[in-house]
């Protein structure tokens, strides 16, 4: 039986095994505060019942770990405890176990096959690797999209597919669309927490002089064009209270209206099976987190004071959802969908 992070996104540290329970835990790598991603893989156990154990930490959802024979398609085990699960192997086939709906960035150029979108390179990674960006639609105005700024945050790249796949369908008539998948595309590959990276993560990075070079490319589109919308998707905490549930980051600078009338819109734009999002679902300005100076050089607090920005915002959505709406792969990106519907109401009925 062997353990793998060989992989696209894996991460896991091994502790030790006794007998058929092994004690695991995150691999941190740069993430200077204790986080909760991890994922793995497990070969050759044919006839095993093993025991994985996060203890003392409680690094799994309401529905245990995601599960995967092929890291594509990821379903909820649906048991375990907060801070263990136990499997049966019925062959030595590889199986993959992760804390959420991974999302590979190999996926990106996948749906850009798919779509027929070309994929173009923003800039070379800080680890060497081309950081993929799209480019459609016509107009004299923009709509930013980015995500992954996070390295570990899977449920906003489903969202955001869901938004590209809207968008370029139908595309809306006067606005470009420009999208960076993935910012921190070498932590997304690697498998990296992201959040809270040394010396600062990819979205407290919107200084003077950027450190790193997606967001440097990101930037200097902000600064170089007539951007309007400014949308960063993301997931919050690991769960529990608000992060169970989806959320607009509303700023300081943009009229509240703004998002008022956005978040009608969205709610009475949902399709069926989506992710649900209620209106109400706002985190204020200058409250809790989403406050203090960190907030301001992060992409919703840069975009916020560009020139021409009518609406500039953080989408949070959780990576488990509740008991009665509980995440899948299909449900975010159909939330996707929805806010790219909601978006096209809210230009077209201004």
């Amino acid at each position: 039986m062997k353990l793998t992070t060989a992989f696209p996104g894996g991460n896991l540290r091994a502790v030790y095994g006794l007998g058929d329970r092994i004690a695991v835990a995150p691999e941190l790598r740069s993430t200077q505060t204790d986080w909760f991603y991890w994922a793995f893989g497990v070969e050759g156990a044919a006839g095993r019942t093993l025991t994985f154990d996060f203890s003392p930490k409680k690094w799994l959802g309401p529905f245990g770990p995601a599960v995967s024979r092929d890291l594509r398609h990821w379903e909820w085990l649906g048991s375990g405890t907060p801070a263990s699960f136990t499997y049966t192997f019925p062959d030595d086939a590889p199986v993959y176990f992760a804390h959420d709906l991974l999302y590979p960035v190999s996926r990106i150029g996948e749906l850009a096959s798919e779509l027929g979108l070309p994929a173009q390179t923003l800039c070379t990674s800080e680890r060497g690797r081309a950081i993929p960006f799209f480019r459609f639609g016509e107009g004299a105005r923009s709509i930013v999209l980015t995500a992954r700024h996070h390295a570990c945050e899977s449920s906003g790249s489903y969202v955001l597919e869901g938004v590209l796949r809207e968008l370029y369908a139908a595309p809306i008539p006067g606005y470009e669309v420009f999208c960076v998948p993935a910012v921190d595309y070498d932590g997304a590959a690697d498998g990296d927490q992201g959040k809270n990276r040394f010396p600062h993560d990819h979205n407290r990075d919107y200084l003077p002089e950027p450190l790193y070079p997606g967001v440097r490319g990101v930037k200097d589109y902000l600064t170089s064009h007539r951007v309007a919308y400014a949308f960063d998707f993301h997931s919050p905490w690991h769960y529990g209270g608000e992060n169970d549930y989806v959320n607009i980051v509303r700023r300081e600078k943009i009229p509240a209206a703004h998002y008022e009338r956005f978040a009608a819109l969205f709610e009475a734009s949902l399709f069926p099976g989506a992710m649900p999002f209620w209106a109400k679902d706002f985190i204020p300005p200058d409250t809790g987190w989403n406050s203090g100076d960190s907030t301001r050089i992060a992409f919703g607090g840069f975009a916020q004071s560009l020139p021409a920005i009518e609406l500039a915002f953080t989408l949070e959505t959780p990576y488990f959802g509740t008991a009665d709406a509980p995440a899948s792969q299909e449900s975010l990106v159909l939330l996707g969908r929805s806010f790219a519907r909601a978006l096209r109401r809210y230009i077209e009925e201004a």
